[in-house]
């Protein structure tokens, strides 16, 4: 019996730190998300739901690549610190005030939240240089992927890194988007 509960707790270990999921590619992505957006994060705070540790992000959307148009965004994301427990989920983007992003995101679940696609690969940090110029940067912390059965390899640029504007045009060419609202 010792060595079952050695082996749980191993496994649970494991689990906490990180998380394995199929790849999505940009094409992907755009296709599959509800909603594309360009948001800044203004407010982290814990949330208790359904007895479980949650963190509710608030952010202003500076701009809306896919779907529709909203001023503001509020996501329900599992993990997080409530009361002095802290709760970490791996493979799930967290975000500070001020912090800038792209996000792809589902449609609402049953209690009316969006997620980011595959976790953290629906979520791109903005990193903005002194002149201005700003990049993006997909977030896989604890997040192991893989490549499907379906594998494609042709993946024609890297995105890591990308300057925000070309990316955004290239998320607005592969989900079918001619004009764009801010």
């Amino acid at each position: 019996m010792p060595y079952l509960l050695i082996a749980l707790i191993s496994l649970f270990s494991t689990q906490a730190h990180t998380a394995t999921v199929e790849r999505f590619r940009l094409d992907q992505l755009a296709d599959q998300a509800a909603r594309v957006l360009v948001v800044t994060c203004i407010q982290s705070e814990p949330d208790l739901i359904d007895g479980a540790i949650y963190t509710r992000y608030k952010f202003t959307v500076t701009e809306t690549v896919k779907g529709p148009a909203q001023k503001e965004l509020e996501l329900h994301l599992p993990g997080g610190q409530f009361q002095g427990v802290r709760s970490r989920i791996a493979g799930i983007p967290t975000f500070a005030p001020g912090s800038e992003s792209v996000l792809f995101l589902t449609a609402p679940n049953r209690l009316g939240h969006a997620w980011p696609i595959g976790l953290g690969q629906g979520a791109f940090r903005i990193e903005r240089r002194d002149d201005g110029a700003a990049r993006v940067y997909q977030r896989l912390d604890g997040l192991t992927v893989y490549e499907g059965a379906a594998k494609q390899v042709n993946q024609s640029e890297s995105i890591q890194g990308a300057e925000l504007h070309t990316f955004l045009r290239r998320v607005r060419a592969l989900a079918g988007i001619q004009g764009y609202a801010h």
